[in-house]
């Protein structure tokens, strides 16, 4: 079993974050104009950033739905095979993940000012599996809510098979496998996308197939970390409808939950109650 980057005897046990069952309700959505939306990441200022497997640029979204393009540098034209994105905003990382060619990029990227994005350094990803079935989502996750106590970044691979991994949050390193509960994955069919809450410190996992979100808390087991459901609630619309074709979650500054759609280019806001 291969060791969690930055975790040894020396790192301290942070405390434990909450256990409750987080609760929300639908109370509308953004219209992000991104074709084939892959993907979504909470940005500072409560805006968010979306990106699609077909263009090679990003959107970004405020909160009173204004858009803005912003320019990925690196990927072929219309082919960027996007899936995953996420943000540190301690180093002010922007991190995509391309599914068919297996790819991490990295871009240094401050949200807060008017520079592009530069990209910095390209990482392969575990190649196990067919191309359509790789990387669907990445998160960033805090060091003070991580289980090792350091931050890492987690990667939730669709199936064939079902996978959570974690990295160092650079993007280095070998992944080490999330060991889940088989509660987990009774209730996700698939992984269609991850993230964070910053209320409880837990893991939000999303199934397109169930049109279901997981939350889950991650705790360390040893040398493993294992992921513990808390509970699985169902994506409905506003008429009590599945949301179909769920690509991404992310969580603004509130707690708030937003879920991206892809065939309509939607972030769904779930309020947190």
């Amino acid at each position: 079993m291969p060791r969690i980057s930055g975790w040894n005897a020396l790192t301290p046990r942070r405390s434990a974050p909450e256990t409750a069952a987080a609760r929300f309700e639908l109370s509308g959505s953004l219209k992000t104009g991104m074709t084939e939306a892959s993907d979504v990441a909470a940005l500072p200022g409560g805006r968010f950033i979306v990106v699609g497997d077909k263009k090679d640029s990003a959107v970004i979204v405020g909160a009173d739905g204004k858009r803005t393009s912003l320019d990925l540098p690196g990927l072929k034209n219309g082919k960027s095979q996007l899936e995953g994105v996420t943000y540190d905003p301690v180093r002010h990382h922007l991190f995509v993940s391309r599914e068919e060619s297996r790819e991490l990029l990295r871009y240094e990227w401050d949200a807060n000012k008017k520079a592009p994005p530069v990209l910095e350094k390209r990482f392969e990803l575990d190649g196990n599996g067919p191309s359509n079935k790789g990387v669907e989502g990445i998160a960033y996750l805090p060091g003070e809510v991580s289980p090792t106590g350091q931050p890492q970044l987690l990667l939730a691979k669709e199936g064939k098979p079902r996978e959570l991994t974690m990295i160092g949050d650079g993007g280095k390193g070998k992944p080490l496998p999330i060991k889940l509960e088989r509660e987990v994955l009774a209730v996700c069919r698939d992984f269609s996308a991850v993230t964070v809450d910053p209320k409880t410190g837990h893991m939000f996992l999303s199934s397109d197939e169930s049109a279901t979100v997981a939350q889950i808390k991650l705790v360390r087991d040893g040398d493993k970390v294992v992921g513990k459901l808390v509970q699985s609630f169902p994506l409905r619309d506003d008429k009590g409808k599945p949301l179909d074709r769920v690509e991404g979650l992310s969580f603004n500054e509130k707690g708030d939950l937003f879920v991206l759609t892809e065939n309509n280019g939607k972030l769904h806001q779930l309020t947190r109650k």
